[in-house]
């Protein structure tokens, strides 16, 4: 049986895979689509050359072979205080994440992405600035904001044709591709990863944008956080949520392949997972 990733990780870091541990919290579990709407009528394709702008500042950009416009960067600390500040009761860990091996708290500025956030805390969040972005007038009332699907995500970070029919069954299924090409280790500047390959100099999360973006223009598709996707990692079982994209805290090779999928219960907060939203036309 193939296991997941947990908030205390090992030393090989969040790629590696092993027991769940039990949950911060005991939220019943919230299903969403891990498809979007299908269009009624052949779907607008947006011009790929010209980028959206939210009222939080977040940039989105089309990717070609979706019908989506991803955010170039993920979940920003700013952003997710945004919504925090307008709503009572939002879990407030992301404030002060921990390195729970070292009991060190984790230096975070308004521009590095938001940390321990749970699936479930994602959900809230793009709700939320759904709502807030539609009564604003800045998106009309048939867009709306997610996660990406895992097989968006696939499309986003350059991956070719994968077989299986889950998250799960796709789990590694296309070796030796990584976000910055074939080569291993990875090389410098290659984004943000586990300080025991040298590739950058941040010990823990970086700035979003800090590395340079792929051919999508997005940024940190591989390194500084995991990201959760709508997808539950394996849908019979409906246990895990997927999440992809490696994190800073991983040096194992295989988690690093842009074919890796890791999962976590959606009511875990960690201190290597946070968000990327895409905007979407229903």
């Amino acid at each position: 049986m193939k296991l997941v990733i947990v908030a205390a990780m090992a030393l090989l870091g969040c790629g590696k895979k092993s027991t769940p541990s039990k949950p911060d919290a005991k939220a019943e579990p919230k299903v969403a689509k891990t498809q979007p709407k299908a269009h009624q009528t052949e779907p607008k394709q947006p011009n790929s050359a010209v980028a959206f702008t939210n009222t939080l500042g977040m940039v989105f950009k089309h990717v070609p072979g979706t019908e989506v416009q991803f955010c170039i960067w993920e979940t920003r600390v700013k952003d997710y205080a945004a919504y925090a500040g307008a709503n009572a009761g939002v879990n407030d860990a992301w404030k002060s994440p921990i390195d729970f091996e070292t009991q060190t708290r984790i230096p975070q500025t308004a521009t590095h992405p938001v940390v321990n956030v749970a699936w479930e805390d994602a959900q809230a969040f793009c709700a939320w600035l759904t709502r807030k972005e539609q009564a604003e007038g800045k998106i009309t009332v048939n867009q709306s904001y997610r996660l990406p699907t895992d097989a968006e995500w696939s499309v986003a970070v350059g991956l070719g044709r994968e077989t299986g029919n889950t998250p799960e069954a796709k789990d590694m299924g296309i070796e030796d591709v990584y976000p910055w090409g074939k080569e291993w280790p990875p090389p410098k500047g290659a984004g943000n990863y586990n300080k025991s390959l040298n590739v950058d100099d941040y010990e823990y999360t970086s700035p979003v944008g800090s590395f340079a973006a792929n051919k999508h223009g997005l940024y940190d598709m591989g390194g500084n956080v995991l990201e959760w996707c709508e997808d539950w990692f394996d849908p019979a079982s409906q246990e895990f949520r997927a999440l992809r994209g490696a994190c800073w805290y991983d040096n194992n090779p295989d988690g690093l392949l842009s074919s890796y999928r890791g999962g976590n219960p959606p009511d875990l907060r960690s201190h290597y997972a946070g968000i990327r939203c895409v905007l979407v036309d229903e």
